[in-house]
């Protein structure tokens, strides 16, 4: 074969593009740290970078997700701990104010005291976000969990609805709790209604132990529709009673005080007259339970101390069933906060999480993608001698003609 020395130009030169292309290519790779730039250069190593570059992406969304819940829980469960607070302290001084001994300037500080403590919790129902919204109005974020109406009247307008952020592929978490179950909804303090049996006048009545009342109410009230919750009291002529359940068992039998007094499972009935006459039958109706914002109960109870009309029984009474009510209200919110905390806790654990799954993804994509620093370096170095090597052949070969062989 002939070999002509155009043919041997066009080697060598073919030759030094292409050392000239490694280096190029390896000069690149030690740059930018980076194995490959187009999917051309590497199909299936694009694809999978591709792939670890959203997951990596999702993953910081997540924590970002994450953090925002961690602060809007953090805020919502602090609202709660103050309000738990101030209703903890409204409780010792309702308390206080059922000493029978107080005169009108004490109960009077204690109202004044009170009304207090209500614009206090009105601010914390209110609660904001640092971006304005009311924390616990649900989807109506923009209007005031509570206002208050011209007669001083207590409205709730959360809807009832929450709010809740995906923090990671497969779990999302509520973050916010709407007012109209957390104030809105507390139990009051339960009642009764005691009438002579056959439609006769109403009976003075008292619920004087909560707790025992309490256990009588569970045992014998229902919600379904049409329930009977009337339970019966037949009374002698002699003051021996005896009180049925509406399918007829027997409750509790006893014996009225001898100043017509009735007494059982925490109710106390005024019967004297009833007894003189006779005896005969009474009703106690159960009552269904009644719900409503604490502020409004405690519009009740500023107006009880300041009535000076009431009885220190009539009033002791009162305040007797806003102690349960502020009683329920503390555990209500008590319950959500636990339920926040339990929410923050999860939040935690899981932002740990979504920060580990992240480094492995991004270490995932390192391996297929970047280069190492030291074998970039080698082979930079590499190619380098190998280029220099080509042109110095180049230059050697073709130096050569046929003169210096004459």
């Amino acid at each position: 074969m002939r070999i002509s020395t155009s043919m041997q130009y066009d080697t060598h030169l073919s030759y030094l593009q292409k050392a000239n292309s490694r280096l190029d290519k390896v000069s690149q790779q030690y740059n930018t740290g980076l194995k490959f730039n187009t999917a051309g250069e590497d199909p299936s190593g694009m694809a999978q970078k591709t792939k670890y570059t959203a997951d990596i992406a999702a993953y910081d969304q997540y924590q970002t997700n994450a953090g925002l819940a961690a602060d809007a829980l953090a805020q919502s469960e602090t609202a709660l701990d103050s309000l738990w607070t101030v209703l903890n302290s409204l409780e010792v001084r309702i308390q206080q104010a059922v000493n029978g001994t107080m005169d009108r300037l004490s109960l009077d500080a204690i109202a004044e005291d009170i009304e207090q403590s209500q614009e206090q919790i009105f601010d914390l129902m209110n609660t904001k976000s640092a971006e304005g919204e009311y924390i616990f109005s649900g989807a109506q974020s923009d209007r005031p969990t509570i206002t208050l109406t011209s007669d001083g009247h207590y409205v709730c307008q959360a809807d009832g609805s929450a709010r809740y952020v995906q923090v990671s592929p497969t779990v999302t978490v509520q973050v916010t709790d709407s007012g109209q179950n957390i104030f809105q909804n507390v139990a009051k303090a339960k009642e009764i209604t005691v009438n002579v049996a056959g439609g006769g006048a109403e009976v003075e009545s008292q619920i004087v132990n909560y707790d025992d009342f309490d256990d009588l109410y569970k045992d014998y009230y229902s919600n379904a529709t049409g329930a009977d919750n009337t339970l019966s009291i037949n009374v002698d002529g002699d003051g021996n009673f005896t009180v049925t359940a509406p399918d007829g068992t027997v409750i509790e039998t006893g014996e009225m005080t001898s100043d017509g007094t009735l007494e059982f499972k925490g109710v106390v009935i005024q019967a004297e007259d009833f007894v003189a006459n006779g005896g005969g039958n009474l009703e106690i109706e159960l009552q269904p339970v009644e719900k409503d914002n604490i502020l409004n109960v405690l519009n009740d109870v500023i107006a009880t101390l300041r009535d000076e009309t009431l009885s220190n029984e009539e009033r002791a009474e009162r305040l007797a069933q806003a102690q349960i009510s502020v009683s329920n209200a503390k555990d209500n919110y008590d319950m959500y906060r636990g339920q926040i905390g339990a929410r923050s806790s999860n939040i935690d654990t899981i932002i740990d999480s979504d920060n580990a799954l992240s480094i492995i993804k991004t270490t995932a994509k390192a391996n297929i993608s970047e280069m190492d620093t030291f074998e970039a370096a080698s082979d930079l170095i590499k190619e380098q001698m190998a280029l220099q090597t080509a042109q110095q052949s180049y230059s050697m070969v073709h130096s050569t003609t046929l003169f210096d062989f004459i």
